[in-house]
């Protein structure tokens, strides 16, 4: 039986970049690759691909889907991959990106995934060994693989690769479930905001959400980005590339939130540049609702043609043309006036170079040059944000923890050790010390004499002095005063609730860090032998 899937990471990305020249037809290509990385022959494979489906031609989806059986082994595994944005073959895409990703008025091409996908399921059925469905996907392609996920819940693992974030407003379209759970937590409300939608996503597709991860090459423009509805669904992100790389600038954040809570003119500005976003991604919902669907993705197969479209025929598209003035027009104005708009576009421009970061190409590069650290997605429900947690930093954490428990434990024996043995062992040592001297001096009555006359205590008895036969000391002693005990049963006391409360946040944290990581077997093994290390504390 196969334990591991077919496809490692880096044979998943290569795939993906030969998707973007249709995977259609390339079972040669798809052999050399797997026998180049695996040193061996792929099990029989079949490939199923959009474009020989015919789907996604007016949209401008473009996915496929490559089946590996092998009854013998146990191998039943469907591996969907999707393409990104390439504006230069179909403008469906470009339309999509801005009306479906951004604005989340659009279903097109995800309606599209959804089809091919029942349309591979229906050829495979019938198998008795459990099919096991993994998803990539690039850019666009990313957003429409994790999308499919979540509203099919039957992936065993998706990754998005420089992807673009899922849009809750859509699934919320989408998945009629998922529109019944918000209504039983928050009635039949229409005006939920962005946060509230993703927190609900969250509980929601929880278990999806453990299966879904993120690998972004350092730096790219795409994951950088914050729209409203966005949402990186996904439990893991692993970062490619160079790590000191500064990050992309976030044009659907305004800039100087820092400043905004405390400065009027910040503050003003930081409206008028939120509202600048809310009226762009409310421009494109408007074209959207004004476009005949002949026009704006049947006709034109690419940007030129759309164009020339325009040109020709504007009276068809009097209502996009209307949005794009007042598109357009709010966005000069916020570039122009609003000090946080030109910071951006001057901060953009110094970034350009980066935008090549974003292609299919260097995920693949960093991959294979294995420059890459993995983080760990959560979502705080407090900041109602998703937080990046640095594995290697959280596993120095656990043992910088365990040991410094540890250390406080050695020190609070030792101090105890000193409290019930050490301080008596040299009470007892002086005790012994000093009755020797007392010893030595009634051994000699005599030569004590001598001292006490030298030190002025001469014995005399009707003048005369006397020759002193014995002397006798009273060799009992006082127990150590309780002050002596008090000052380190205090430090002792101290100590001991350090190492408690510590005990008790390690605890709580073990319960929390194997939450997040259970989905990820070779990590929660891997926690499991660092409890075993660093148990007993």
């Amino acid at each position: 039986m196969a334990n591991h899937s077919v496809l490692d990471n880096s044979l998943r990305n290569k795939l993906t970049q030969l998707e973007y020249k249709d995977l259609s037809g390339k079972e040669k290509e798809i052999k050399e690759i797997y026998k180049e990385t695996m040193g061996k022959e792929p099990p029989n494979f079949e490939i199923y691909s959009s474009t020989d489906m015919k789907i996604g031609k007016k949209s401008g989806f473009d996915g496929a889907a490559i089946h590996f059986y092998d009854k013998k082994h146990h191998i039943n595994e469907i591996y969907y991959i999707f393409r990104g944005t390439e504006p230069s073959k179909d403008f469906g895409d470009v339309v999509y990106d801005a009306l479906g990703i951004g604005a989340g008025k659009s279903n097109k091409q995800i309606n599209d995934a959804l089809e091919m996908y029942n349309e591979v399921e229906k050829k495979v059925e019938g198998s008795d060994i459990e099919i096991k469905r993994y998803g990539d996907g690039h850019s666009l392609g990313g957003h429409l693989i994790v999308t499919l996920g979540l509203l099919t819940k039957n992936f065993v693992n998706i990754r998005g690769l420089n992807d673009a974030p899922v849009n809750v407003k859509q699934l919320k379209d989408l998945d009629k479930d998922f529109l019944e759970y918000i209504n039983r937590k928050r009635g039949a409300s229409r005006h939920l905001s962005s946060n509230d939608l993703i927190s609900l996503a969250n509980t929601y597709y929880e278990k999806e959400v453990k299966r879904i991860s993120h690998t972004w090459v350092k730096g790219e423009p795409m994951h950088a980005q914050s729209f409203p509805n966005s949402w990186y669904a996904g439990n893991k992100v692993t970062m490619l590339g160079d790590l000191d790389k500064e990050e992309m600038i976030n044009i659907g954040k305004y800039p100087f939130q820092k400043e905004a809570k405390w400065n009027p003119v910040y503050m003003i500005d930081q409206f008028r540049y939120n509202l600048g976003v809310k009226t762009t991604l409310g421009g494109l919902g408007f074209v959207n609702d004004h476009v005949k669907q002949e026009t704006l993705l049947s006709l034109p197969e690419t940007r030129d043609q759309y164009l020339e479209s325009v040109k020709r025929y504007p009276f068809l598209h009097f209502g996009e043309i209307k949005a794009g003035i007042g598109v357009g027009a709010s966005v000069m104005v916020n570039t122009f006036t609003s000090p946080g708009a030109t910071f951006q576009l001057i901060k953009g421009i110094s970034q350009s170079k980066q935008a090549k970061l974003h292609g299919i190409n260097y995920v693949v590069k960093y991959t294979e040059a294995n420059t890459m650290k993995t983080y760990y997605q959560v979502f705080d429900s407090g900041s109602q944000e998703e937080i990046l947690l640095d594995y290697e930093q959280m596993k120095k954490f656990v043992y910088y923890c365990a040991n410094a428990i540890k250390d406080k434990e050695a020190n609070l024996n030792a101090l105890k050790q000193y409290l019930h043995s050490e301080i008596n062992e040299v009470f007892e040592a002086e005790k012994k010390k000093l009755k020797m001297k007392i010893s030595s001096e009634e051994a000699s009555p005599q030569s004590f004499m001598e001292k006490a006359d030298k030190d002025g205590a001469t014995l005399a008895w009707f003048g005369q002095k006397r020759v002193a036969e014995k002397v006798t000391f009273d060799k009992t002693f006082d127990p150590l005063d309780d002050s002596v005990f008090t000052p380190v049963e205090e430090i002792i006391s101290s100590i001991q609730e350090e190492v408690t409360y510590y005990q008790k946040f390690l605890e709580a944290f073990f319960q929390n860090f194997e939450k997040m990581m259970e989905a990820d077997e070779s990590v929660a093994s891997d926690i499991k032998s660092m409890k075993e290390v660093v148990g007993g504390i």
